[in-house]
């Protein structure tokens, strides 16, 4: 195989490893792992069914994949937001901010998803330790974002990685309540972080 058809191929087989993944997280989000068939996976990603065995072993080689690369997508999120600035707060910020860039839907599918992982009984214990981990690690970086913040008097006191928590599930929760469409809010970085914010970071806000 020359290096040009070699490369093709690869290209061609990351496409639709793509569109496997991407129809994977809105099922896998919308019904679940256990309701969900990876005929209907195969169906929304437009290949045909014996495809899917040339990349996946089983449906749940494909769940843990698609889980583990979308914690580690958030945590290189964290890794850009630190690049972006030296403050805490613009880091917090900017980290608020493109958490919602993103298309709504996808967001959602995204953060189901990965509540689902973290209180599922039907995953292998190794499996849902390593899924865990990662998301331990996501809220440890963002603790660690905030207790430097505390350092430089732009956060409240507080157990740092409690703090983070809050913040947390107030993202992901404005999140849920757009996604539900019953009383739409455009996303206020600013409101989102008061929550944070000491007094006198606050400024005319406060």
């Amino acid at each position: 195989m020359s290096p040009r058809t070699s490369e093709k191929f690869k290209e061609i087989r990351d496409v639709r490893q793509h569109q496997l993944k991407d129809a994977a997280i809105e099922l896998f989000g919308m019904k679940g792992f256990a309701a969900t068939k990876i005929s209907e996976i195969t169906n929304k990603a437009e290949l045909s069914h014996g495809l899917f065995y040339h990349y996946f072993k089983s449906k749940e080689e494909l769940y843990v994949t698609v889980l583990v690369e979308l914690l580690e997508t958030m945590i290189e999120m964290i890794d850009e937001a630190e690049e972006q600035s030296e403050s805490p707060l613009k880091q917090l910020e900017w980290l608020t901010d493109v958490t919602h860039s993103a298309p709504l839907r996808d967001g959602v599918y995204r953060h189901i998803l990965i509540m689902q992982a973290l209180y599922s009984d039907y995953l292998p214990v190794e499996t849902k330790e390593n899924i865990v981990e990662r998301y331990r690690l996501m809220v440890i970086r963002i603790s660690q974002i905030i207790e430097r913040g505390q350092l430089t008097g732009d956060f409240i006191e507080g157990e740092p990685e409690e703090l983070a928590i809050y913040h947390l599930s107030l993202v992901h929760g404005l999140l849920l309540s757009n996604a539900r469409k019953m009383v739409p809010i455009e996303l206020s970085v600013d409101k989102v972080l008061r929550q944070l914010k000491r007094h006198e970071a606050r400024g005319e806000d406060a």
